[in-house]
């Protein structure tokens, strides 16, 4: 998630939350884990949350969880929302959606604004990902109630809603593009979001997100682009899209 305040720094140790904000990560770790052993509780807390985000954004994934699991359970509402969301997406990230999905609406409760917006998305992806399409819609018709300034957040939302409601996926033909199949629905909807505007720009539906079986029979998260009646209307659509793309069938969906 997004920049957290902290209310202050502990004497003696530099302002971890500045330097949190300025992306100085590994700094912001050390600084906030020394500020951790000083000052009041709430001071502590303060410190211990940019130490978890500041070793999530560092890929020190379980060392961020070992610290920030205990902030969900915070008497302090923002406190708790952000530590819950950040542990939200390491779960998501693990493909332990049930998990995922139940901190993340935990945090879209506590937070608000685009923080609580964001979290209500990823809350609503990790439904998707469990097959739980109209709790995602709900999820993803609060984050449009929460955004306010985030203008990728306001498309990203729309996009999500769109998707679950069928709107603006394409036709009924036989042929789609494909832009990759992945282990992860994350893996799928980073994708996704990386070909939708070059998606829109070339006139073709909003990418969508299916899950089917790959050649092993394993289940993954293809990613495509419309519907065509002709492998010929797919193939053109496949050379605006980029390396990535590539023509299949429709069947499986």
């Amino acid at each position: 998630m997004a920049g957290c305040s902290s209310s202050s720094k502990t004497t003696g140790s530099k302002d971890y939350k500045t330097l949190y904000e300025n992306r100085q990560y590994a700094e912001a770790y050390k600084a906030a884990m020394e500020a951790q052993t000083e000052g009041s509780s709430v001071q502590r807390e303060q410190a211990a949350l940019i130490a978890g985000l500041s070793a999530a954004a560092l890929n020190k994934n379980d060392e961020a969880e070992r610290i920030l699991r205990p902030l969900t359970k915070s008497g302090d509402q923002t406190v708790s929302g952000k530590a819950s969301a950040q542990v939200g997406l390491l779960a998501y990230e693990g493909n332990r959606h049930g998990e995922a999905s139940e901190l993340l609406t935990d945090a879209s409760n506590k937070l608000s604004g685009d923080e609580g917006a964001r979290a209500s998305l990823y809350a609503g992806d990790a439904l998707r990902a469990q097959g739980r399409s109209s709790d995602a819609k709900a999820m993803y018709e609060k984050a449009q109630t929460q955004v306010q300034n985030d203008s990728t957040l306001k498309v990203l939302i729309s996009d999500r809603i769109a998707a679950v409601t069928g709107l603006n996926t394409g036709g009924t033909g036989g042929f789609t593009v494909q832009l990759g199949a992945f282990s992860s629905f994350q893996r799928a909807q980073v994708q996704a979001d990386r070909y939708r505007a070059r998606a829109q720009a070339a006139g073709l539906a909003t990418p969508r997100i299916v899950q089917t079986k790959n050649t092993a029979g394993a289940l993954v998260y293809a990613v495509r682009v419309d519907r065509f009646a002709t492998r010929q209307a797919a193939d053109a659509a496949r050379t605006k899209l980029g390396a990535d793309a590539r023509v299949m069938t429709t069947q499986g969906e």
